[in-house]
């Protein structure tokens, strides 16, 4: 007879859930904060053309700085669009995060400098035909590359200026203080501890000399007493 063999433990472990699905990839929009910077840019453009529609006394004031408002929206618009699709084109925003986030300050310099050229070109090609596409590309390409080249000195700055330990002040010392203190100079300045030592050294001589004075009119004051004392003996 055959007796029956021990039961398997039962697996007390539950069972692994299946794996998430991979997440959406949902890229940073280009066109909302295009037209966000082209909005502000072309609200800048309108008063800075209504100002100088004034200054230049056009008749049509309100369409010289509605046509300067058009303008300014247009190339802030693109070259921003532009600048973020470049951005997008060099990193993965999947792997580098934000679009730009991981550049160098070198690779932000060309790449807004690429911006601007091809804003200008693209606005002075639309806007004011095939003759002003090459001089718009070359000025708003050194306008991108000037522009970012001053935020990236002006940032590294800042940053080096927040980061570094907190600095002991020197006490320094002005040229006309030297000028003052100088040894050929007939004039000195005071401090405020040196003009009150002067005070208090002249109320000390005035005092002295009250003190002298008092003591002169009580000999003066006893001698005529003395004088009035004598002269009715006298006669």
């Amino acid at each position: 007879m055959q007796l029956p063999g021990p039961s398997p433990p039962s697996s007390s472990i539950p069972p692994v859930p299946p794996p998430p699905p991979a997440a959406a990839y949902n890229p940073e929009p280009i066109l909302l904060p295009a037209l966000k910077v082209g909005a502000v840019t072309g609200c800048t453009g309108v008063v800075f053309g209504g100002i100088a529609a004034v200054l230049r006394s056009t008749p049509t004031i309100g369409l010289f700085a509605a046509g300067t408002g058009l303008n300014c929206f247009a190339l802030g618009s693109t070259y921003y669009a532009v600048r973020l699709t470049l951005f997008r084109a060099l990193h993965d925003p999947r792997v580098d995060g934000a679009a730009g986030a991981h550049l160098t300050p070198k690779e932000k310099v060309y790449v807004s400098g690429a911006a601007g050229a091809v804003t200008g070109l693209t606005l002075g090609l639309v806007l004011r035909g095939r003759s002003n596409a090459l001089p718009g590309a070359l000025v708003w390409g050194l306008v991108g590359l000037g522009g970012q080249y001053g935020y990236n000195i002006a940032d590294a700055r800042h940053t080096e200026e927040a980061f570094a330990p907190p600095k002991v002040k020197v006490k320094t010392i002005s040229l006309l203080d030297r000028t003052f203190n100088s040894r050929w100079n007939p004039i000195k300045k005071l401090s405020d501890q040196e003009y009150a030592a002067m005070l208090d050294g002249k109320l000390l001589a005035v005092e002295a000399e009250l003190a002298i004075t008092n003591e002169e009119i009580v000999a003066v004051e006893e001698k005529i007493r003395l004088q009035q004392q004598q002269e009715p003996r006298k006669t």
